[in-house]
């Protein structure tokens, strides 16, 4: 990242942004956009010690005249870094930045403010040890290593102050110091659950908020995801029932991945893989490192379209499908900090999950308890940090706010899209019947985006045209390698 000192002609608002940052040129973006740091303290009760510098990015409006208030965009995770969207947003033709700048803001704990990132959690394993037939890795969060990044983190950070609320209070600070008046929130995901505490918080300051594939503030991740991925993935099997060509080239679809199920609660599978470099080796594959790889594809309609594919491969004993979801090598992954993941569920949402209800939303799935189980002993070696006592009470809100739900979303689906809009009065649920968590790989993906800015536009005034969603259509389902 390179930075200009050169000045730039901005619409009123960013003047005062302008004076703050710098110009920086970001690589494979035509034009300049506005870089800076804004330190906040760690500990907001003692305002003492320790402080981050929060990483932000300004995307100037393209139409440098324009009036139109800021969008604020928060990303999902928790753990992903807001700055790594500059790409998308910084493109001179992108509908957003038209009227709007684009405020891209690092939250604590990710990117560049102070990253709770740890090699121990993000290192992930090649294929060899992955599936070690001697002693295959059976956890995602092994004690050792959660114990490892907790004690490295810890050095240079107060693990009780990465919360939701300390995050929104960090965004407030950097609306004030920017001098924006009011501003429009878009969050994704985890970032839906920012922008209600933001709003919670901070109404005045708020203009519309866009929510796009929304978790509450109380949703006690991941106590649902059993029973959210399951419901996803019955879909998936009546949607290929009612596809010809995927009922015909996977005509035993349901039973193949019971029978997989029942096996793999038994034993381990075992196959043999050759690897690039012409050497053979046995692997070991854990029915939960197969059903966890599974739901992370259901996040994406791309994703969903492999399935099946890979469910009859793997009952037919074909285990290379599945495995080239893999990397050969070990390599380190920096795409989401597991340390502010954990510093987030940890404080938000394991503590609240009640020991009477883990079976009955568990049973007759096949993710089963094991990811409660995990993140429950993960939080066991992890710091616990303070939330309001409203917290994980549902947002309450007279603010235009548009709902934006995919039909085949296995983490935050529709039902839980209704909850969060039925304390919202002035709010629009628009369903999409072809995403999942995301919609990349959808046909005419720029209907998404016309939404949004048509809501935005109108400050929620009007209902949203919601006609062009008919035509986002799914890629096909996946027959061969």
């Amino acid at each position: 990242m390179k930075f200009f000192t050169c000045f730039y002609l901005f619409s009123l608002p960013t003047i005062l942004a302008a004076q703050q940052m710098q110009l920086c040129k970001i690589q494979n973006i035509k034009d300049a956009v506005l870089c800076g740091t804004y330190a906040v303290f760690e500990n907001y009760k003692t305002k003492k010690g320790r402080k981050i510098n929060l990483n932000i990015i300004v995307v100037p409006a393209v139409h440098k005249t324009s009036n139109q208030l800021p969008i604020f965009y928060f990303e999902g995770g928790p753990g992903l870094a807001a700055t790594k969207n500059v790409s998308f947003f910084g493109e001179s033709n992108n509908p957003y930045r038209q009227d709007h700048d684009i405020v891209l803001i690092d939250a604590r704990g990710t990117g560049g403010s102070n990253p709770l990132n740890c090699f121990q959690l993000q290192y992930q394993r090649g294929i060899a040890d992955q599936f070690n037939p001697v002693n295959p890795p059976e956890d995602i969060y092994p004690e050792a290593e959660v114990k490892a990044c907790y004690d490295s983190l810890s050095k240079n950070a107060d693990l009780t102050q990465y919360t939701t609320t300390n995050i929104a209070n960090d965004i407030e600070e950097v609306r004030l110091w920017l001098g924006y008046k009011k501003i429009h929130l878009f969050g994704l995901s985890y970032g839906t659950r920012l922008a209600q505490e933001y709003m919670r918080r901070f109404p005045k300051a708020v203009q519309t908020v866009v929510l796009q594939s929304p978790t509450s503030t109380g949703s006690r991740m991941p106590l649902y995801h059993a029973k959210f991925a399951q419901a996803s993935l019955d879909k998936l099997f009546e949607d290929c029932a009612k596809d010809s060509l995927c009922k015909i080239n996977f005509p035993f679809l349901k039973k193949e991945f019971s029978d997989l199920m029942f096996i793999g609660s038994k034993q381990n599978f075992k196959t043999f893989f050759s690897f690039s470099y012409s050497r053979t080796k046995q692997l070991s594959i854990p029915w939960d490192i197969f059903q966890t790889k599974l739901r992370t594809l259901m996040y994406d309609p791309v994703g969903l379209k492999q399935i099946p594919f890979i469910i009859h491969q793997a009952a037919s004993g074909n285990w290379k499908p599945f495995l080239s979801l893999y990397s050969e090598k070990g390599k380190y992954g920096d795409f989401l900090a597991e340390g502010l993941y954990l510093c987030i569920t940890c404080s938000e949402d394991v503590p609240f999950i009640k020991s009477k209800e883990v079976i009955p939303l568990t049973r007759n799935t096949f993710m089963g308890t094991y990811r409660i189980r995990q993140q429950q002993l993960a939080c066991a070696n992890w710091a616990r940090g303070f939330i309001p006592n409203d917290f994980l009470q549902p947002v309450r809100s007279n603010l235009p706010v548009l709902i934006i739900s995919g039909n085949y979303d296995p983490v935050t689906p529709v039902s839980m899209a209704r909850n969060i809009a039925a304390f919202l009065p002035n709010s629009q649920l628009v369903v999409i019947p072809q995403m999942s968590h995301l919609f990349d790989g959808l046909s005419n993906e720029e209907c998404f985006d016309k939404m949004v800015m048509e809501f935005i536009t109108n400050s929620g005034k009007s209902k949203v045209d919601t006609r062009c969603i008919t035509s986002m259509q799914p890629p096909p389902y996946k027959f061969k390698n």
